[in-house]
């Protein structure tokens, strides 16, 4: 079988049979069309996300094809030394406290767009949930008004793009990068004279050995929290609403006993990743299945394979939320593990514990549905749901 491994593979209904064949067939896969290693196995995938000294993020950025201008300057981007001081120095901003803060309005709001949802009982997901769940909650952590949030969000959209731009235009990524930029680097100056109860406000003020962040990585991180929170999460919930649909009898039983919410939303982060995977660069050859992976390549660890290892999960491509070990690479692994895991489970936790509560039908219209088609993300930007 000849193969080129296609970045948007992960927009398809379901790309699982064809990562399935990847793991079996070529573990580590070079697609000579998009210039990109591929590994699928779960422990290739977690021993290079641990290995930050052999794969590093700093080289080529975590994005596919990622942009020159973010890689080495924002935590996802970066290697030790300058990844272990900027990571402190969030640490001491984004503490425990801060999401324990955050949990009554994540509830609260919870509660209210539930109602409606239930109110309306026909509603488009990421219109009427998804994106003022998440514009609200992250418009609340960096101080930024849910009504300016919702107009940031087409540049957090173009954000992930990796579309070829037509002769003489510049790239959407671009374009949404530097828009970021312009209103973050105001937001910065705002937060310096006037410091808040705000994130970037701590990030501003936070020491580590006396020392600070730069505005410039103030600002870089405030994008990454923004970009990856909004993306991410936005795309768990609407595949953990997805699986619902798919898994009639996995409704009724989180329905029945609501203190099985956690385990629906570890088993579906582990199913159907938001994430599919990030990227990685050899800082030596890499030996790896018979194959010799370059110093500098671009190499995508892809965590949606990973997840449905047989080798690792028994009947992997099962929904199940009653596996002993839930462990999966959904929020990463190593020094990048997900900064914001706490917060994104707290969130999707209390979202489906609200909808579940006020819901007894649940239909998705998959024929309306329209999915993410960046090559980093699964999930959907449109997905009609019925419920009652």
């Amino acid at each position: 079988m000849s193969f080129n491994y296609p970045l948007l593979l992960v927009a398809s209904d379901d790309p699982y049979p064809t990562y399935k064949w990847m793991r079996d067939e070529d573990p580590a896969h070079y697609s000579e069309t998009e210039d990109v290693w591929v590994l699928t196995r779960f422990a290739d995938c977690s021993a290079a996300f641990r290995g930050w000294k052999t794969w590093s993020s700093e080289r080529r950025g975590n994005l596919l094809n990622d942009i020159p201008e973010r890689v080495g300057k924002t935590l996802g981007t970066s290697d030790p030394p300058k990844h272990t001081f900027a990571r402190s120095i969030v640490n001491k901003a984004f503490t425990p406290r801060t999401v324990a803060n955050l949990q009554p309005t994540v509830r609260t709001l919870a509660q209210k767009l539930c109602t409606q949802a239930r109110e309306a009982g026909a509603i488009e997901f990421v219109a009427a949930i998804s994106a003022p769940y998440n514009a609200a909650i992250l418009g609340a952590m960096f101080g930024v008004p849910e009504q300016e949030f919702i107009q940031l969000r087409g540049w957090l959209d173009d954000f992930f793009k990796r579309e070829k731009a037509p002769a003489g235009e510049e790239p959407r990524q671009v374009v949404a990068m530097r828009q970021l930029r312009h209103y973050l680097s105001a937001l910065a100056e705002q937060r310096q004279t006037r410091p808040g109860e705000d994130l970037m406000s701590a990030m501003l003020l936070a020491e580590d050995g006396g020392q600070r962040l730069a505005v410039e990585q103030v600002i870089v991180t405030t994008m990454t929290f923004l970009t990856a929170g909004f993306e991410s999460t936005n795309n768990l919930f609407t595949n953990l609403a997805y699986a619902l649909a798919l898994h009639p009898q996995v409704l009724a039983e989180v329905q029945a006993q609501p203190e099985l919410v956690p385990a629906f939303v570890e088993e579906g982060m582990r199913w159907d990743a938001a994430a599919q995977g990030f990227v990685r660069s050899p800082t030596q050859d890499v030996a790896l299945h018979g194959k010799v992976i370059p110093q500098g390549a671009q190499v995508l660890l892809h965590i949606g394979s990973a997840n449905r290892d047989e080798r690792e999960f028994a009947e992997a491509d099962r929904f199940d939320i009653h596996r002993p070990d839930q462990r999966h690479l959904g929020m990463g692994q190593g020094i990048h593990f997900c900064v914001g895991a706490a917060l994104g489970r707290a969130m999707a936790q209390f979202l489906f514990e609200e909808l579940l509560a006020v819901s007894t039908r649940w239909d998705v219209d998959l024929s309306a549905a329209a999915r993410v088609t960046t090559p980093n993300f699964r999930g959907f930007v449109r997905l009609p749901l019925t419920i009652n």
